[in-house]
């Protein structure tokens, strides 16, 4: 567990750089939090430290078994170096809570890493196609069925599935629903820590959720630029703008203008979508500052201003898990002191 306050989303921030360096993104900068992040790299020292380490301690051991849905899910999360462990309780939490979409995606995410043999949770269900399937306006699982379908050589399927994609209501990873998740079990694990310790912790630990479109969908797109890619072009740059309208994160919306930049060659052509990138970033860059403020009050000596902080900041983790990232920006921002 790294002990600061995690501020990229790794999966994601990779693909903008892969995609940087084939000139997709020009001048473009990484996401922020959630997925989304400040600068690269970047580590914010926490005052927590120390107690950072011994909650992590802790955690873990109560987790050693998990006794409701939530923490197998939490137990999956921390397993993450362990894949074999990792699917067996997201497909606990799956079983015991089969509406909650944060155990359906996590499950379909985990089982997605080629095993020899193949887990027995990943072969019995097709979890990938389970989750298009209860999850039917979500263009994030069609995106990875579609890089299933490349992989196949299964052009046409392929294509087909970008089309889904791009004429999906949302796109939504459940990045902010784990972060609630894990927000929620902390503050109710009877753990005695300072809260904005464990307010630190939640979204630290929330940061190791498995996410695979964005490589997904590079793969699909690596070639649309290609003279002969024409209805490969066309698609990623359908999903492209999709994402960068209804993603429910920063990191989607600008991966999103990324994939439409690149399957869009003409410079003539590119000049909208380079305006919506600036104008895309001069609003997360708001959302940021705003976020960073509540998160520097976190650490704070004042019990008083640790205590307003909280408040704040469990409002904007509550905001996210229930109408997404971009959407709670305006509420951060609303809300921010002048």
């Amino acid at each position: 567990m790294h002990r600061c306050i995690r501020l990229l989303h790794a999966p994601a921030v990779a693909l903008l750089v892969a995609l940087c360096a084939c000139d997709a993104l020009a001048q473009s900068s990484p996401p922020p939090a959630s997925p989304s992040a400040a600068e690269p790299g970047t580590a914010v020292p926490s005052r927590w430290a120390a107690d950072l380490e011994r909650l992590d301690e802790e955690v873990r051991l109560k987790l050693l078994t998990p006794s409701d849905p939530r923490g197998d899910w939490m137990r999956g999360v921390l397993d993450h170096g362990d894949i074999a462990s990792q699917v067996m309780h997201f497909a606990r939490a799956r079983t015991a809570a089969p509406q909650e979409k944060l155990y359906l995606a996590s499950l379909a995410a985990a089982c997605l890493q080629r095993t020899q043999p193949v887990l027995a949770d990943c072969e019995s269900i097709d979890r990938l196609a389970d989750w298009a399937r209860r999850d039917d306006d979500n263009g994030v699982p069609d995106i990875v069925l579609a890089d299933r379908a490349r992989q196949r050589g299964e052009n046409d399927k392929m294509l087909a599935h970008l089309d889904e994609a791009a004429g999906k209501a949302r796109f939504d990873e459940y990045w902010g629903r784990g972060v609630v998740t894990v927000w929620d079990w902390l503050k109710d694990g009877g753990l005695a820590y300072d809260p904005a310790a464990k307010a630190v912790a939640a979204v630290d630990y929330a940061g190791d959720q498995p996410l695979v479109w964005p490589t997904a969908l590079q793969g699909v797109c690596a070639n649309a630029r290609q003279p002969a890619a024409d209805a490969l072009r066309a698609a990623c740059a359908r999903v492209g703008r999709a994402l960068a309208e209804r993603s429910t994160t920063w990191s989607g919306r600008l991966i999103g203008i990324a994939v439409e930049t690149g399957a869009t060659p003409d410079g003539a052509a590119r000049k909208p979508v380079d305006e919506r990138r600036s104008a895309l970033n001069r609003v997360r860059a708001r959302c940021d500052d705003a976020r960073r403020a509540r998160f520097e009050a976190l650490e704070s000596a004042d019990p008083a201003r640790r205590l307003a902080a909280l408040a704040a900041t469990e409002a904007w983790v509550r905001a996210q898990a229930q109408v997404g990232e971009v959407s709670a920006c305006e509420r951060i921002v609303a809300a921010r002191p002048r």
